[in-house]
């Protein structure tokens, strides 16, 4: 029989501090992150259940667990759209598995922040290894380099097919976005970390690479830390494990707001981040609440952007504001 949880939400109460070189006049960007509060959704242990292309279904509950599978579940079209394109599709069974993904898991800081820990919720169950993954994480070198590092074993399946799960453990997501539940991100710093004895680096993961999101002064910006000891790293060319053994060696931590940034994960408690926000930006607190949840020292500047949305924009870094800060750090 399904194992239903005793209680099917619990409610999880945060606590924060404002960045070390907080301005009076920004306080209004960080104060309403200071006390919050998300709620956690319970593992489910389901027997005999349908996997239609991204989506769990259970016979003997019957209903849909998109609440699980996707960040704001799907509607009754979606649902009967995937429910009419299983007749097309053939059948694999599985013995058990463990599903840990959403629409976002496939982007680096999601998955290292929301999958890992939903891996380690649910081998906190001890009822399987194997996560099941669609086809295309194949191609997503930090997945298979992440799992081969904890000794999780990946079933992939593809979109020609939908799975008959005899055993599935239906795990949640730790924490709603933008929040991080604590308790989940220092484990996946104990799990994979590759802590120094003596941490004295300093890096600056550059996006200038990347299709979007870049510092449109990056010379500049590169020049001016140099001159203080930096060294200038781009993420793409290094594996996970050696963005993981570089983490571990640095002390200061400086970064465009990014996937870069999750690599904070991997340093030592009390070493610093700095992060290249968007002026009068609220929203995007995702790595001011990840140093918070991993004890990590925050500062930030506040520079203009080409779009108000941070995702979308490019940067000119304010370098009268990087100096400043990069004085107060010394």
């Amino acid at each position: 029989m399904p194992q239903r949880p005793a209680k099917l939400e619990q409610e999880i109460r945060i606590s924060r501090k404002l960045p070390q070189n907080i301005k009076e006049e920004d306080k209004p960007l960080f104060q309403s992150w200071l006390q919050s509060s998300f709620t956690m959704k319970s593992c489910w242990v389901l027997e005999d259940v349908f996997i239609l292309q991204d989506t769990v279904f259970s016979w003997k509950e019957l209903r849909f667990f998109d609440s699980h599978t996707h960040v704001y579940g799907l509607g009754p079209l979606p649902l009967g759209k995937r429910v009419l394109n299983c007749s097309i599709r053939k059948w694999r069974t599985l013995e058990e598995g463990m599903w840990v993904k959403d629409e976002w898991s496939a982007n680096y800081f999601h998955w290292m922040t929301d999958c890992l820990p939903r891996i380690w919720q649910g081998l906190e169950k001890g009822i399987t290894d194997q996560v099941i993954l669609p086809e295309a994480f194949r191609k997503l070198s930090f997945v298979e380099q992440s799992l081969q590092m904890i000794g999780v074993k990946p079933v992939f399946y593809s979109a020609a097919e939908n799975l008959k799960v005899k055993r599935l453990l239906l795990t949640s997501r730790t924490a709603e976005f933008p929040h991080i539940n604590p308790k989940y991100a220092l484990e996946t710093r104990d799990r994979l970390s590759k802590i120094s004895e003596n941490p004295k680096r300093k890096v600056y993961i550059s996006r200038s690479l990347a299709s979007k999101r870049r510092v449109l002064n990056e010379t500049v910006v590169e020049l001016m830390l140099r001159k203080r000891g930096f060294e200038i790293f781009h993420a793409e060319k290094l594996s996970l494990q050696q963005q993981i053994e570089l983490m571990g060696e640095t002390e200061l931590f400086v970064s465009l707001h990014g996937a870069a940034l999750t690599n904070m994960i991997f340093m030592p408690k009390g070493s610093r981040v700095l992060e290249f926000r968007n002026l009068d930006d609220q929203k995007t607190q995702c790595y001011f609440n990840l140093a918070n949840a991993l004890g990590l020292t925050y500062y930030y500047t506040l520079n203009e952007g080409t779009e108000k949305d941070t995702i979308l924009a490019d940067f000119t870094i304010d370098l009268n504001s990087l100096e400043e800060v990069l004085d107060s750090m010394s």
